[in-house]
């Protein structure tokens, strides 16, 4: 059958825009034409793009701003909770919904701290527009990370001693109970008050 090929620039350089392909090799020579698109020229439009009921255009816009809050992490995390949200506003699919949220989450990459915060507001929203679009499955590995994230805190703070608290970390299921305790580790003076933390939660 016929093919077409097309070409999309997801590059920083707005000089550099191929059209074309040529190689030669022993007296053969080869070419190809193609239409290129340049991510970078939607720059101007991103009002547009956030409006746009076409799911492409709320991937170009995570590539956008993935770029220009490259060194930003609280912008990034403030725009990564704005697209998503669009998410649920714009009427797509569940399906869609979970396909275009795990590329935005693999192109808007935050810090472990600050992405604790963003899985927290994501349920939120859930619950806000009663669309429980994020699977079991992954409700399960925010649980896991945050276990894991716990058990490092304890470890770096309070040794193996520390370590004792996890069978007590593996009995809480409330995601946000698991955040609580992660955020009250990070201040806690010592491992009584890291105790105190997690045995009241524990059912």
């Amino acid at each position: 059958r016929p093919v077409a090929s097309l070409a999309v620039l997801s590059d920083d350089d707005a000089g550099w825009r191929p059209t074309e392909f040529r190689s030669s090799l022993f007296g053969s020579e080869a070419g190809l034409r193609f239409p290129a698109v340049k991510l970078l020229d939607f720059t101007a439009n991103e009002a547009g793009l956030e409006q746009s009921p076409n799911p492409f255009a709320k991937i170009v816009l995570a590539h956008l701003k993935a770029r220009q809050t490259h060194d930003d992490p609280v912008s990034r995390h403030a725009w990564k909770i704005r697209l998503v949200r669009g998410l649920y506003e714009r009427g797509f699919s569940a399906k869609d919904v979970r396909a275009l949220f795990r590329l935005i989450d693999w192109l808007m990459e935050l810090p472990p701290l600050i992405d604790d915060v963003f899985r927290q507001e994501v349920y939120k929203i859930q619950e806000e527009k009663h669309m429980p679009y994020v699977t079991s499955i992954e409700r399960s590995a925010h649980r896991q990370g945050l276990r894991q994230g716990i058990e490092v805190v304890l470890r770096m703070r309070f040794g193996q001693e520390g370590l004792k608290l996890m069978p007590e970390i593996h009995a809480v299921h409330e995601v946000e109970s698991l955040l609580a305790i992660l955020n009250g580790l990070e201040t806690a003076v010592n491992l009584d008050e890291a105790r105190r933390l997690c045995s009241p939660i524990v059912p």
